[in-house]
């Protein structure tokens, strides 16, 4: 057996930065930054984009952060695994390839440029499409000998529109897929008995009837439990007594190029329909989609669904003593299902709450 000196993660899938990025290269860096700037204010709000550029001579004493009015400097390194931890958190990353590769590239035929182009030559790994600036008519002999028979080119005039429908298309096409998490794993102490156990309608345990409730929608569903019994579709807890945070923290680990649709077996009232608002609202471009009633003023993050870039974020609520889910949708960029009708929210948490509810679905 091949010895591991560190245990193997499942790694997600990412480029240079991110899950999908591009890489403009071959003209002016006033046309490609420009190209960049305009594609950010007019999509950069709905989908979640990080812009690289180079800074132009311009070198900034200290790495500068600036959210809203408060201005960050500092003198922190930076380095490729910055470059992928930052970038993942975006849908689509754009990048100047006069000054930094990515695993896609747009390439342009800049007569006046040719030069900075054929020495970029290695990058062109994964060509999307080829822009054909004013004075340029054909493609150089060695480029056409990279690229594949049906990559598009176009024209500088009209270039921007195709462009933008392939950064579009390519940030939808790689939206996460979605599975479902049945956390099981809690110690049910105010209950006293096992609350992913207990039956409530239709002969089914809890556990039982949402994992039926996601697999009818074509979830693939797995249960977190905090000790494996040897079924297939069970998670072990990785993150040991932390929780839902731990059990939704070990699904990423199991899968980090998932979204996962995450349900808590102590809402005996969820059904079908609050399932389905969910996954109809869900917002790939934010950090989770979460329910919340009408009356209350923070989302449940145990029925929630979850992007793959909450992963950093949970176990950045960690690094600082935080094991709150709810924490973590509160002080994070969030989409809200509003429940005007709380009656899903429910809990079931004791020996009375249960009862209630039993007495609910009698009538």
């Amino acid at each position: 057996m091949k010895h591991h000196k560190h245990p193997p993660i499942k790694r997600p899938v990412l480029g240079k930065y991110g899950r999908v990025e591009f890489s403009l290269v071959g003209t002016n860096c006033a046309t490609i930054d420009g190209l960049m700037e305009r594609w950010q204010r007019e999509y950069g709000s709905t989908i979640n984009t990080l812009v690289v550029t180079g800074d132009h001579g311009q070198q900034p004493e200290y790495f500068t952060v600036q959210p809203g009015a408060k201005k960050m400097m500092n003198g922190v390194g930076w380095n490729e695994y910055d470059d992928k931890l930052y970038g993942s958190l975006h849908d689509l990353v754009l990048v100047n390839g006069n000054h930094y590769p990515a695993d896609r590239q747009i390439v342009f035929i800049d007569p006046k440029k040719a030069g900075t182009l054929a020495r970029r030559r290695e990058q062109l790994t994964n060509v999307a499409a080829v822009i054909l600036c004013q004075e340029a008519t054909d493609l150089p002999q060695w480029l056409s000998d990279v690229i594949v028979a049906e990559t598009p080119v176009w024209n500088l005039a009209d270039a921007e529109g195709h462009l933008f429908k392939l950064f579009e298309s390519s940030a939808q096409a790689a939206q996460a897929p979605l599975k479902a998490l049945i956390l099981t794993g809690g110690k049910s102490t105010r209950m006293g008995e096992d609350k992913a156990g207990l039956i409530y309608r239709n002969g089914q345990s809890e556990a039982d009837r949402l994992a039926q409730l996601c697999e009818e929608r074509g979830l693939e569903t797995y249960f977190s439990v905090s000790e494996p019994s040897g079924l297939d579709n069970e998670l072990p807890d990785r993150f040991v007594g932390l929780g839902p945070l731990g059990a939704i923290a070990t699904a990423f680990l199991y899968n980090p190029d998932a979204a996962w649709l995450v349900l808590a077996c102590d809402l005996p009232l969820v059904d079908g329909p609050v399932i389905d608002q969910l996954m109809n609202t869900r917002d790939s471009s934010q950090l989770a989609t979460a329910i919340r009633g009408g009356s209350k003023p923070f989302p449940e993050p145990l029925i929630a669904i979850y992007e793959p870039r909450a992963y950093a974020r949970l176990l950045q609520f960690l690094s600082i003593g935080y094991a709150c889910p709810r924490k973590v949708l509160i002080n994070s960029d969030v989409a809200e299902v509003v429940l005007e009708d709380e009656t899903p929210l429910t809990n079931a948490n004791t020996p009375n709450e249960r009862r209630a509810v039993l007495e609910r679905l009698s009538k």
